[in-house]
């Protein structure tokens, strides 16, 4: 089978790096959404998010190889049809899996006798692909189980510098949808990436799993650092010895106030409820999440035992997206300190480097003209030097690099006291002390 027409359902995050990858790698590609506005959007070339790259990549391609539309129609034409919805987490923590479901019933109206293959990319419970297949039984059609390990703010360099490519299938004996979809990922295969081919529940678990154990480091660590700060010593010591010890690894052992964003969040209280589903407790992976909800609220204490009451104590919080070069603020640390930090009658003045996580920021607090929120307590501000002007004490919620070579001598001039809370231990805590500051770290005083 020569594929011709690839289309992808979906233009979020998970849909549009794999539209303009794929176009990257010569097919012609259909992004199909229901959001109007996007796609005017698209079809211009300007993407929605902030993703390094992306918007050069689509350019490059838009008007030529990639459209986009919000017509399931397309559908007629495709011979691949990959699935990048959503799988937003629900009220009782479990996967939404609505928006995947109604995708399916969109596009099966458009199906005929013609071979196809669906790949499902977006994240979703065991059993998923299967209920899909059941779905669309009497067409002609095999579903692949096809997860994504993207990195937000990185996105692009992890799309053509994957780690492995899962593809889970009902059949691994049945070579003609193993083959299709080692035509799409050549490119892959001639870079000698690793390929694992496997069944559908084993390719979802894979997913869930990989989150969870990353997060799972992250809250081990977390937990690690509260030990330290009650004896003293130095966290970034004991991770850094860690890591050296090659069973352990040096990644996601940086402590700091939890993780947060699209994926970890979400997907560790999925997998909690597939566990539970099923009669199993999952003990490591419930702690690991309950870790994370508590690492906020510990760290606010730690504000709270320095300052006492911090009703009309003024902070500049840097950082609002949930990690570095992206603009979202999903699960963001954050703002989720924000919102706490008002909610004790702080005025809080906010920044971050990616001006569009400053413009989801007051978006999502529908602020007026003024950048005033909840009796013009909460400020947005385009200036890291005006943020942090006359505050009583700076808070680091993002690991930007950029904060280490900020001028700290200036910044110690226009606070009205010396004192950063480093949230993310990115700070030279010995030459912001130098500076005369007072410096509290995670697992660093």
């Amino acid at each position: 089978m020569i594929i011709v027409n690839i289309s992808v359902v979906g233009t979020g995050y998970v849909g549009l790096i794999q539209s303009v990858g794929l176009a990257e790698f010569g097919f012609k590609v259909v992004g199909i959404d229901i959001d109007e506005r996007k796609i005017k959007l698209l079809n211009r070339g300007i993407t929605p998010l902030y993703e390094e790259g992306l918007e050069e990549l689509l350019k490059k391609h838009v008007g030529k190889n990639l459209r986009f539309t919000t017509s399931y129609e397309e559908i007629k034409n495709s011979d691949v049809i990959f699935l990048c919805v959503g799988t937003p987490q629900d009220r009782d923590g479990n996967a939404d899996l609505r928006f995947i479901y109604s995708a399916v019933n969109s596009i099966k109206r458009y199906f005929d006798d013609r071979y196809r293959i669906i790949v499902v990319k977006s994240t979703v419970p065991v059993g998923t692909n299967r209920k899909i297949k059941e779905m669309l039984g009497g067409c002609n059609v095999d579903v692949v189980s096809n997860p994504e390990f993207l990195r937000e703010g990185i996105a692009l360099r992890d799309f053509f510098n994957p780690d492995r490519i899962v593809l889970g299938f009902e059949d691994v004996n049945n070579s003609r949808p193993i083959d299709i979809m080692k035509e799409i990922y050549k490119y892959f295969l001639d870079k000698r990436v690793p390929f694992i081919i496997t069944d559908w529940e084993s390719a979802e678990v894979i997913k869930y799993a990989a989150n969870a154990f990353l997060a799972t480091k992250i809250s081990f660590i977390n937990e690690i650092a509260k030990l330290i700060d009650a004896v003293g010593g130095d966290i970034k010591t004991v991770s850094k010895a860690l890591g050296l010890d090659e069973r352990i690894g040096d990644k996601f052992l940086n402590a700091g106030i939890g993780y947060g964003g699209s994926c970890f969040p979400k997907d560790v209280k999925a997998l909690i409820k597939q566990f539970e589903s099923r009669g199993i407790e999952p003990k490591l992976i419930k702690a690991t999440d309950e870790v994370n909800e508590e690492q906020i609220h510990w760290f606010l204490n730690k504000i709270k035992r320095y300052y006492g009451d911090l009703n009309g104590k003024t902070f500049a919080v840097l950082g609002l997206a949930f990690k570095p070069n992206t603009d979202d603020l999903r699960e963001s640390r954050g703002i989720k300190l924000i919102d706490l930090l008002l909610r004790e009658g702080s005025i809080v003045k906010c920044y971050d480097y990616v001006e569009k996580a400053r413009e989801n920021t007051i978006e999502r607090y529908r602020l007026d003209t003024s950048g005033a929120y909840y009796g013009y307590n909460l400020y947005v501000l385009d200036d890291i030097y005006e943020t942090v002007k006359d505050v009583d004490g700076i808070i680091i919620t993002t690991e930007y690099s950029q904060l280490i070579d900020e001028d700290w001598d200036k910044i110690g001039n226009l606070v009205r006291e010396k004192i950063v809370f480093d949230g993310r231990n990115i700070l030279d805590k010995e030459r912001i002390k130098e500076l005369g500051f007072k410096y509290f770290g995670v697992g660093r005083g």
